[in-house]
């Protein structure tokens, strides 16, 4: 007496010849069939019924308005979730002279999320009309006519021939970004008491401060310390209530200042 129980002997287990093969021959031909069917079918209709873009949020603008965030990206809101191409949106958003960085993510399953990083306006300068640049030189275009931040102008240089988004090599330009850096520095914070860093002279750069007084240095910017002793110079002359005409830094350890000279004493010279 046998004691196998295994599946080939039991009766269900025993199957006509050739049936697996019909089997196979049916699933191909049901594929054949079927198949065009499915290409034909309205796939992206339906995954934006399901998936639609409802909400557009933009984050990190600072000038830029969102719609025109949006805008530049060539995105709008009904189309597809699932079938947006964040990169090529990415892409156009570069494109941007105002964009430095952007990243777009699908957050399911109505929104995407566009997250950039403007590039800040550090100077001004003459492009026809002032135009701007940011801290590594780029050529920024007014957000609308004669709207520009209120940031010092650099002056002596005309970048008229230079389009929108172009970064700006020039020495000169090199020059005022450096002034820039230095007077923004946060243990001097001058740089908004400039309104204007003149590079004309290869010698020399002459700043103007907000009250009309005039900084002469060195061409590039010099050490903390001289600029320290300006601070100072400056705050001294604000307590006594003197205006200088002119603030010479271009001696080393001396700071000279010429005061301005009174309506009363230049009256009675001309008359």
């Amino acid at each position: 007496m046998s004691l196998y129980q295994g599946r080939a002997l039991r009766p269900e287990a025993r199957r006509p010849r050739g049936e697996g093969r019909l089997r196979r021959i049916a699933t191909l031909l049901a594929a054949v069939v079927l198949l065009p069917v499915l290409i034909q079918a309205p796939w992206g209709a339906w995954r934006r019924q399901a998936f639609p873009v409802r909400e557009i949020r933009v984050e990190g603008v600072r000038y830029l308005e969102s719609a025109a965030v949006v805008t530049a990206a060539g995105l709008a809101t009904g189309a597809d979730l699932l079938g947006v191409d964040l990169d090529r949106a990415r892409q156009a958003l570069l494109l941007h002279p105002r964009v430095a960085r952007a990243r777009l993510e699908r957050s399911l399953p109505y929104t995407l999320r566009v997250r950039i990083e403007e590039r800040l306006p550090v100077l001004l300068v003459r492009h026809g009309t002032p135009w701007e640049l940011d801290s590594t030189g780029v050529l920024l275009p007014p957000l609308a006519e004669g709207v520009v931040a209120d940031v010092p102008m650099l002056t002596g240089l005309d970048l008229s021939d230079f389009p929108a988004g172009t970064q700006v090599r020039s020495a000169e330009v090199a020059r005022g970004l450096a002034w820039i850096d230095a007077l923004d520095s946060p243990e001097l914070q001058l740089a908004g008491r400039v309104s204007e860093i003149d590079v004309a002279e290869g010698r020399w750069t002459s700043l103007t401060l907000m009250n009309g007084t005039r900084v002469r240095s060195s061409a590039w910017p010099p050490g903390v310390r001289a600029l320290s002793a300006l601070r100072v110079v400056l705050a001294d002359l604000e307590q006594r209530g003197t205006v200088a005409e002119e603030v010479d830094l271009r001696f080393d350890q001396q700071v000279i200042v010429r005061p301005a000279k009174s309506p009363d004493v230049e009256s009675a010279r001309t008359s």
